[in-house]
């Protein structure tokens, strides 16, 4: 089972650990490393929180008790709140719903995330292009986008007008054809072990728990 992330729960301090696995490490006879990236190496997240009180003591109970231990995982959003494209920029042009309808009055509502930006790719492609159009040069190295649940982190980007080419870590997960990018990317993650997510209650009122996820594939 996999469900949402409580938006009450906002963490006070948070590390993203970018994918870092590597495959066939190995050295040679003359001193040389040699290694291979692996194709699906996970991200990791590190959470910690300030006190919680009343209601989100109480969704963070409900959320513990939805992991199960490490049989379930969450749709959890990577929390680059402070350097991400700011939400204006995101959702600066006017879009019908799904369906093309508009509101009863033909107006239309902004989006919480781009519109239109897609990319295509093979598994394992590590740099790709995609058009920004009217949303300009929104994306720079070192923020992370999504493609679908899998996040990404750029790690260069060039510009030629607003048409962006992207070098990514890690390298596509699957192949993607005009699969939607994301500027505000989640990821399915679940419990590193069994034990994770404490939350002792001081007073038996509130308490600063931690937790520490590492992302699965669905």
């Amino acid at each position: 089972m996999i469900f949402d992330w409580p938006a009450n729960l906002v963490p006070q301090d948070i590390a993203v650990l970018p994918p870092r696995a590597t495959v066939g490490l190995s050295r040679s006879l003359n001193g040389f490393t040699q290694s291979a990236p692996a194709i699906r190496p996970p991200f990791g997240l590190k959470l910690t929180f300030g006190n919680l009180f009343g209601d989100e003591v109480k969704a963070w109970r409900a959320m513990m008790a939805l992991f199960e231990g490490r049989a379930n995982a969450v749709r959890v959003p990577l929390f680059d709140l402070w350097h991400r494209a700011k939400d204006s920029a995101i959702g600066a042009h006017l879009v019908p719903w799904s369906d093309g309808a508009t509101f009863s009055d033909g107006a239309m509502h902004l989006a919480d995330d781009l519109e239109g930006v897609s990319v295509s790719g093979a598994q394992g492609q590590r740099t790709i292009t995609a058009d920004f159009g009217q949303y300009g040069q929104l994306l720079e190295a070192g923020l992370y986008f999504g493609l679908g649940e899998h996040p990404y982190i750029a790690r260069r980007v060039w510009w030629e007008g607003n048409v962006a080419t992207i070098e990514t870590t890690p390298s596509f997960r699957s192949a993607y054809v005009n699969e939607p990018l994301k500027l505000k990317p989640t990821m399915i993650a679940g419990l590193i072990d069994d034990d994770q997510g404490e939350l002792m209650l001081r007073r038996a009122r509130y308490g600063a728990p931690s937790l520490e996820l590492v992302e699965r594939f669905v």
